[in-house]
Parts: structure tokens; C-alpha cells; sequence
């Protein structure tokens, strides 16, 4: 494996940066916290699309979609992402969204780089 540059580590805290400006905290202190419900169905009941909680969920998965997306195109270093970030982790706490969502919507490719990253991690 290459070993992080210093360019890895300021892309990494660009995104860290972005993440924090467009509200990642307030979304991933939703996503760990008791009020979270990992089944799609009871999600959407209890939070329909257009309310905080919804919105929280699509950013968490279109944030790791996105680093999902430069990790599959080697445009981030493995090693610092997955020093970085237990992307396992989120992914299996927030995975029946993300696939409700994709069966939904019927398309297979949402979400995929996510989950694809998450896989790699484990």
C-alpha cells in the first residue's frame, strides 16, 4: 500500500472541512443516537421524506458516497481513509436506510460506492 502524502492529508481534511460546514456532526449524532431506527419501514414512519431526521440519513450516505466514489477510482488513500474513518461501522448502522432507499427508488447503483467501501474496510 502507498503511504499517505501530504496531499492525501489535505484532501482528507477538505473533506473533513465539508462535511463540517454542510452539517455532518448534527447528521452523525443523529445516526448513533437512540432515536435512530435501522429498519427502512419504521424509519419513514416515524421520519417521512422532508423532515430533519430524513435529511440527516441522505447526507450521511451521500457524504460516504461520495469518498466511496474517489476511493474506488484510488483518488484517496486507503490507509488514511481507513485510519480515518470506521466506514464498517456507519455503514452497517445506517445500511437498511441506504437500501430501502435504493430498492425505492429502483436503482442498484445508489449508494453502491458506499457499500462497496464499506465491504473493503472489513
Amino acid at each position: 500500500m502507498a503511504k499517505p502524502t501530504y496531499q492525501d492529508a489535505s484532501l482528507m481534511l477538505q473533506i473533513a472541512q465539508w462535511g463540517a460546514a454542510t452539517g455532518l456532526p448534527k447528521a452523525n449524532s443523529f445516526l448513533w443516537s437512540d432515536k435512530f431506527e435501522s429498519d427502512y419501514k419504521e424509519f419513514v414512519k416515524k421520519y417521512p421524506s422532508g423532515t430533519d431526521e430524513y435529511s440527516y440519513a441522505s447526507q450521511i450516505c451521500g457524504w460516504f458516497e461520495t469518498l466511496g466514489t474517489l476511493f474506488k477510482h484510488d483518488l484517496f488513500n486507503r490507509e488514511l481513509l481507513f485510519d480515518w474513518l470506521l466506514v464498517s461501522g456507519v455503514w452497517d448502522r445506517i445500511k437498511g436506510f441506504a437500501l430501502g432507499v435504493r430498492e425505492e427508488a429502483k436503482e442498484p447503483k445508489l449508494y453502491e460506492n458506499f457499500e462497496a467501501m464499506a465491504k473493503a474496510q472489513t
